[in-house]
């Protein structure tokens, strides 16, 4: 055993990981991701000596030695892995979901917004010193804009909106979204910054609705009207049997 290489070994790499570590503030979240797998590495190497050293220690009744700096590492890793477990797991979703076509987001939307709620919730059970990271920023931001973006995707995936509300709203967004194309995906209706035209779109779905709803009850109102009303067929002049000319519309 070379306990003293050990003890000097870890002395560095603590230095090594709070000077050029996932932890540095200037890094973004891509780059500290790198850093985290890479010193994860390191401190599994070091963590395999510790313990065999220990087990010898132990089994010639040596007093153990304490790497306090490797301590305080391995804390801050599980952190920062806690962090960017969750960063994968919601960018590789939400990118995901972005593929999704239009033709099934009715069907998938509900999931969609259930996924982002179990996300608020673990984004919640983070370490409170995450909040400090960019990883964490970037996190939140996505999860909060998908939370707003989802009931607007909902809205604009209701029935009752018509080709007059998208032409409305791509006026609005100043934006190609290509909605009567068979290949039309949420990326590119996300991609038109809906945010930005929230309460605008909130505006077209409400007058859209109710604009059905009127068009329903006219449609109702004339069925009604035709299986009450009888259409009568009269002879016509000379003629003495019923002709297609000349009939009136009468109720009973």
């Amino acid at each position: 055993m070379n306990i003293d290489q050990l003890v000097e070994d870890v002395i560095k790499f603590r230095e090594d990981f709070v000077q050029n570590g996932p932890m540095k503030a200037d890094l973004t979240p891509g780059e500290a991701l790198n850093k985290l797998k890479d010193f994860k590495e390191q401190f599994s190497v070091h963590n395999r000596k510790y313990h065999s050293y220990k087990a010898g220690e132990t089994l010639f009744a040596l007093p153990n030695q304490d790497y306090p700096g490797l301590v305080k590492t391995q804390g801050e890793l599980e952190k920062l892995d806690k962090l960017y477990t969750l960063y994968l797991k919601v960018t590789e979703t939400t990118a995901k979901w972005q593929e999704t076509p239009w033709l099934d987001i009715t069907e998938e939307v509900e999931k969609m917004k259930e996924g982002i709620e179990q996300f608020i919730k673990d984004c919640q059970r983070l370490p409170r010193d995450a909040k400090q990271f960019p990883a964490y920023t970037d996190l939140k931001k996505e999860i909060d804009d998908m939370e707003e973006l989802l009931p607007l995707v909902e809205m604009l995936a209701d029935r009752s909106i018509k080709e007059r509300h998208w032409e409305e709203l791509i006026e609005l967004t100043k934006k190609d979204i290509p909605y009567t194309s068979e290949t039309f995906l949420l990326k590119d209706l996300l991609a038109a910054d809906l945010l930005a035209v929230k309460e605008d779109i909130e505006d077209i779905a409400d007058s859209a609705n109710k604009q059905m709803k009127i068009e329903k009850q006219l449609r109702e109102e004339i069925d009604a009207y035709w299986d009450e009303a009888e259409l009568e067929i009269k002879p016509y002049q000379a003629y003495d049997y019923p002709c297609t000319i000349g009939g009136t519309v009468a109720e009973h």
